[in-house]
């Protein structure tokens, strides 16, 4: 539902010794309000296919909830470096919560997550207080500091409400990410990680990114900073190893933390870009100090983009949700499949024995920072894919199979500022398609949002199979995607952008 009103209250500031008058319009509200936890060592890590416990804790980890209200349309945006946008019981509890506090409608509410891999898993369920002395009571206990800690928070929204303006400034940042996704000789792709970016295409190399270091600042009628959101696009890896699971907030929260204090101690949030094929330096090899440096160098440049801010020209808050589908293709021959999945096979039986030649399977490449056991898991993951394909072809249900995977999108507006939020992991080159094309002077393309359907490539990647455009393999009963791919929903959040624009 689209929600809008026009209520503006001007306010003009004179500048008596400047003998000029600047008149700005003030027809919003916003509030913000910051908490953090901090997970013990040995919880539950959040981010780890083998289930592995967190080894290490090097500092909290913080989450910011947003209002936003103009006259009775009011929007609420979670932020966090916890996986909130997952659909399941920590994402239930947030807007649950948060619609029977602010007294809005679950639809109102955005929840977006940072993605950070070194984090902790959270228990929110209503199940009976664990044994103790197991990682499972750590975890449970994590999770009543997060319930206890998220409610105190969002009891403050309604009642901290106070009327800004909207500035936005935007900043380069190209030091701390590179793009993922390489290309061969024979126009097959690879997942690019550190020990490739490093030994095949060169330490400066960073490729196709976002390198927007964005920053939305939120001012009170003094022209007072209240609170502010952080933009920036790559997978906050430096100094993860799901091997050795550390919990640590990554660039995001160093950053964000930096740009908080230069503006006074305000509340500030941080969102995720379209990050599918983006990677932050150091995965799986990196130091912490390393993991920290990133951090600095980000929250440097939200810093510069505060000195280049622009007051937006527009007034007003809108939002609207909307359905999108994403065309879905054949499947393989049963040929290929039968092919792959003795190929699976092997690679399952070898890198269980220990064997380090476990380095590449249907498609997929592996680093040779991680055992040829945790190979072989990763490759498990998409075996089941392989046999319910087959299944389709033997039972002769291809017909049967969907043409389109729908979901959900969200599009917002905050004066000049654009919010397009995605409920998976897309490309950057969907969100590069978002920015060049929108008819708003800049737009928040996030990925991340509300829910966490896995990647989908845009319209040039549907064919490939490296572990990023592949991995619908890891989706039971999905077909593979075909082009548009997730441009399906730059076009549609571009339609809507242009309504808001007007």
């Amino acid at each position: 539902m689209s929600k809008f009103n026009f209520m503006p209250i001007l306010i003009v500031y004179l500048s008596v010794f400047g003998l000029k008058t600047n008149a700005q319009i003030i027809d919003m509200e916003v509030s913000a309000s910051t908490f953090s936890i901090v997970p013990k060592v040995g919880t539950p890590a959040g981010h780890s296919r083998s289930g592995n416990n967190i080894e290490e804790v090097y500092e909290d980890l913080k989450s910011t909830l947003f209002l936003f209200k103009q006259g009775d349309n009011k929007l609420c945006l979670v932020t966090s470096p916890l996986g909130v946008h997952y659909k399941g019981s920590l994402h239930e509890f947030c807007v649950e919560k948060l619609s029977a506090i602010l007294k809005i409608p679950e639809e109102a509410i955005i929840t977006n997550s940072s993605h950070n891999h070194t984090i902790p898993f959270l228990d929110v369920s209503n199940k009976e207080r664990p044994e103790e002395g197991t990682p499972e009571l750590l975890s449970w206990e994590l999770g009543r500091e997060f319930m206890t800690k998220f409610e105190n928070a969002a009891m403050q929204l309604n009642k901290n409400l106070c009327p800004v303006t909207v500035e936005w400034g935007v900043a380069e940042e190209n030091r701390i990410t590179y793009n993922r996704k390489g290309v061969r000789f024979d126009g097959t792709t690879y997942f690019m990680r550190e020990e490739d970016r490093l030994a095949k295409v060169g330490k400066g190399y960073h490729g196709l990114i976002d390198s927007d270091a964005a920053v939305v600042v939120f001012k009170d009628y003094k022209e007072k900073p209240v609170a502010a959101l952080t933009f920036f696009t790559g997978h906050p890896v430096a100094a993860y190893n799901p091997e050795k699971m550390i919990s640590y907030g990554q660039f995001p929260q160093t950053a964000s933390e930096k740009l908080s204090n230069y503006l006074g101690g305000i509340p500030v949030g941080f969102v995720q870009g379209c990050a599918g094929n983006i990677n932050a330096k150091y995965m799986l090899t990196g130091t912490i100090d390393e993991a920290k440096q990133l951090g600095e160098y980000l929250g440097e440049t939200f810093i510069l983009a505060t000195e280049l801010l622009q007051p937006s020209k527009r007034i007003g808050l809108e939002w609207k949700k909307e359905i999108v589908n994403i065309p879905l293709a054949i499947l393989p021959n049963e040929s290929k499949l039968k092919k792959d999945l003795d190929s699976i096979d092997d690679f399952i039986r070898r890198g269980k024995a220990g064997d380090e030649n476990t380095l590449e399977c249907v498609g997929m490449n592996f680093p040779l920072a991680l055992t040829p056991p945790y190979r072989a898991n990763l490759i498990e993951g998409v075996r089941p894919w392989y046999v319910w394909a087959l299944e389709m072809h033997k039972k002769n249900k291809l017909n049967d199979l969907p043409k389109y995977f729908p979901l959900e999108i969200v599009v917002a507006r905050f004066g000049d500022v654009g919010f397009v939020g995605m409920p998976f992991e897309p490309f950057v080159e969907t969100g590069l398609k978002i920015k060049r094309e929108a008819a708003l002077p800049y737009v928040l393309t996030c990925g991340y949002t509300d829910g966490s359907y896995g990647y989908i490539p845009d319209a040039d990647g549907v064919d490939d199979l490296e572990y990023m455009s592949g991995s619908y393999r890891y989706r039971q009963e999905r077909p593979p995607y075909k082009a548009p791919g997730g441009d399906a929903c730059a076009e549609e959040a571009l339609k809507i952008i242009c309504k808001f624009a007007r």
